[in-house]
C-alpha cells in the first residue's frame, strides 16, 4: 500500500506498474474503468500534466481478507493538487485487491501486486 502511494506521489510511473498485475483493473469514483498496465500509465502520466503540487493519502485502513496468494484492503483515501491555478480536491473509499504473483521465468521478481483498485464517493 504505502510504496504504491509514494510512487504515486513522486509521479514515478515505472515503480507504480511494478506493483500492478498485467491485468489490473481500476474503477474510478468518476465511473471511469482502466483495464492493464497501459490504460492506468497513460491516464497516469496525463494527469500528472495537468494537476501540480500533487499530494495522495490512503488512511484507516482494515484488511478484509488475507491468504497465501490474495489479500483485499478497504481504506480512505484522499488526494488534492492545483490545476490551471485553481485548487482541486477529492476524497472517498477505496478496495484494493492483491494477488501474490508467483516466479516466472525471467519476468519479473515475484510478490504481491494490486490486482484491483476501487474507488468511491464517501465514507466507510
Amino acid at each position: 500500500m504505502t510504496a504504491f502511494t509514494q510512487a504515486l506521489i513522486a509521479r514515478d510511473i515505472a515503480a507504480a506498474l511494478a506493483l500492478v498485475t498485467d491485468d489490473v483493473v481500476f474503477f474510478y469514483s468518476n465511473g471511469t474503468v482502466l483495464r492493464g498496465k497501459e490504460a492506468f500509465a497513460a491516464t497516469m502520466t496525463a494527469n500528472w500534466k495537468l494537476v501540480s503540487e500533487y499530494q495522495y493519502t490512503t488512511v484507516d485502513l482494515a484488511w478484509a481478507a488475507q491468504s497465501d496468494t490474495a489479500a483485499a484492503v478497504i481504506y480512505s483515501f484522499s488526494w488534492s493538487g492545483m490545476a490551471n491555478g485553481n485548487a482541486v480536491s477529492g476524497s472517498g473509499r477505496g478496495t484494493r485487491v492483491l494477488r501474490r504473483e508467483p516466479v516466472r521465468w525471467l519476468r519479473r521478481r515475484p510478490g504481491w501486486r494490486i490486482a484491483h483498485e476501487h474507488l468511491s464517493n464517501g465514507q466507510w
